[in-house]
């Protein structure tokens, strides 16, 4: 427990990677938005993208860590068991601190009718119903399921080095192919579309144990990867 809370401490002397960086970005895009806003005067609602910056930051910031702390980490005798308990808690920690933010953020954007420019940035339209528990868990999920996403592919590098990001990315080239391909040729692109427009939570719920399995290979790989 103590040499996980090491390393827990050694990633959290990075707050510019974990905290400030990803809050600067969603804020400015924020900020643009709001901008805009008053520049119609609310005569538009506007519902942005731009709140995916912070998910797509937690998937970039897990592909970096682990290159910058791996090797570093085992120099000082760090057990891989602990570098990986330590940063996926770190993980896990930084992403139900960042759906609290966001949550708090979804409720001031909802009570303030959009900011009073009807900007809807927190509160994405398929939100409208869902509870505050229910969006601070679509928050939580999406993020740590990032952060595994991107563990697991730095995982891929950090076993197989090149030579294994080669292989996944062609095998995930192929796979993406030959769906499009099927889709097109069946036409079934508007089911697919109104599949995941029906079943839009059942994803939200089933990224969780998706994450565990990504965290799962993650250990599986580092556990033998080398520095």
């Amino acid at each position: 427990m103590n040499r996980m809370a090491g390393v827990m401490k050694m990633h959290w002397r990075d707050k510019w990677s974990w905290i400030f960086i990803p809050w600067v970005v969603v804020l400015f895009s924020f900020a643009t938005n709001l901008t805009i806003g008053g520049l119609t005067g609310g005569e538009e609602n506007i519902n942005s993208g731009g709140l995916s910056s912070i998910f797509i930051y937690i998937f970039v910031c897990s592909l970096i860590v682990q290159g910058q702390t791996f090797p570093f980490a085992l120099g000082l005798n760090v057990r891989r068991l602990d570098f990986f308990a330590g940063t996926s808690a770190m993980g896990v920690l930084v992403s139900a601190a960042s759906a609290v933010v966001l949550l708090l953020f979804s409720l001031a954007e909802e009570l303030s009718d959009g900011w009073g420019v009807s900007v809807h940035f927190f509160n994405l339209p398929f939100m409208d119903g869902i509870s505050p528990l229910g969006r601070l868990g679509i928050y939580f999920v999406v993020m740590v399921h990032m952060f595994f996403l991107g563990f697991v592919i730095a995982s891929i590098y950090r076993r197989f080095k090149r030579t294994g990001m080669f292989v996944f990315f062609a095998a995930l080239f192929v796979l993406m192919s030959v769906a499009t391909f099927a889709l097109t040729y069946f036409n079934l692109w508007l089911d697919l579309f109104g599949w995941f427009a029906n079943h839009y939570m059942d994803i939200f719920v089933w990224m969780a144990p998706i994450a565990v399995v990504y965290a799962l290979l993650s250990y599986a790989m580092i556990r033998r990867a080398t520095i």
